[in-house]
C-alpha cells in the first residue's frame, strides 16, 4: 500500500489539495488539529496519575478491582499513543523525507537522512499514526461496542485524510503512518495480553479486554457508586 500510493498518488497530492474550496479546506484545517497526541496523552495521563494516587485499600473490594482494570486499560491506551508516536518520530527524523511544501523543488523522492527541520519530517504521518493508533486502541478496549468503535474509526480516518487534504504530508505518508500506529497498536496489546494485563487472550487468539470487575461493579452498583469510590479513594476516607 506504501509503494502504491507512493507511485500512484504522491505527485498528484499537492494539487489536490491546493484545488479544495476554502470551505472544505477550512474543514479540514480543523479536523486535522485532533491529529495531535496531546489531545489525547494529556487528559489520559491526568486521569492515570489520578488513579496511581487513589487510595484503594479505602474502598471496597469489588470498587477496588473495577479501578484496577480501568487503570490497567487507562495505562494501556496512554503507552500506546505515546509510544507509537516516538515511533514515528525517530523513523521521520532517520529518513528525512520533504514535504508537499517542498514539491516543485524536491519532487517526491528528496531525503534527507537525520533531519530535525519541518520541511523534511514527512515520512510517516505523526497525525496518522495517532489516528491509527487511537482507532485501534479503542477498538480493542470497546470490543463488542460496534457504534463507538465505528464513529471513533470514522474520525481516525478524516484525520488521517486531512493531513494530504492540508498539504502537510503525501497520501504514503499516511498510509506509513496508519500502518506504524495500527501494527505497534496490534503488537503491544497482545503483548499485555500474553501477560494478562489489561486483555486476556481467548481461545481462538483474540484479545478481550479485561473488564469483568467493571461490568460486574455497573450491574450491581452503577456508575454513580464507581465514581463516588473514587473520590472516596483520593481523599483517603474508608466508606461505611
Amino acid at each position: 500500500m506504501i509503494t502504491l500510493s507512493l507511485f500512484s498518488l504522491d505527485s498528484g497530492a499537492p494539487g489536490w489539495s491546493r484545488a479544495l474550496s476554502p470551505l472544505t479546506e477550512g474543514v479540514f484545517q480543523f479536523i486535522t488539529q485532533f491529529g495531535k497526541s496531546g489531545w489525547y496523552l494529556v487528559p489520559v495521563g491526568i486521569f492515570g496519575l489520578v488513579l496511581l494516587f487513589a487510595d484503594w485499600t479505602r474502598i471496597g473490594r469489588s470498587a477496588a478491582a473495577a479501578w484496577v482494570e480501568v487503570a490497567d486499560l487507562v495505562g494501556f491506551f496512554f503507552f500506546n499513543m505515546a509510544a507509537a508516536g516516538i515511533l514515528t518520530n525517530l523513523i521521520k527524523w532517520t529518513l528525512g523525507r520533504s514535504r508537499p511544501l517542498r514539491f516543485k523543488k524536491d519532487g517526491i523522492f528528496t531525503f534527507e537522512p537525520i533531519s530535525f527541520a519541518h520541511e523534511h519530517v514527512s515520512f510517516p504521518s505523526g497525525h496518522a499514526t495517532t489516528a491509527a493508533a487511537l482507532f485501534v486502541s479503542c477498538a480493542y478496549i470497546f470490543r463488542g461496542r460496534p457504534v463507538v468503535v465505528g464513529v471513533i474509526g470514522v474520525c481516525a480516518g478524516l484525520m488521517a485524510v486531512s493531513r494530504v487534504a492540508v498539504g502537510a504530508h503525501f497520501p504514503s505518508d499516511v498510509v506509513a503512518g496508519v500502518f506504524v500506529g495500527a501494527a505497534f497498536t496490534v503488537f503491544y496489546a497482545y503483548a499485555l495480553g500474553r501477560s494478562g494485563v489489561a486483555f486476556q487472550r481467548q481461545p481462538d487468539g483474540s484479545l478481550m479486554p479485561k473488564t469483568v470487575a467493571i461490568r460486574t461493579m455497573f450491574r450491581r452498583e452503577g456508575a454513580a457508586t464507581m465514581v463516588e469510590e473514587l473520590w472516596a479513594a483520593l481523599r483517603g476516607a474508608r466508606r461505611g
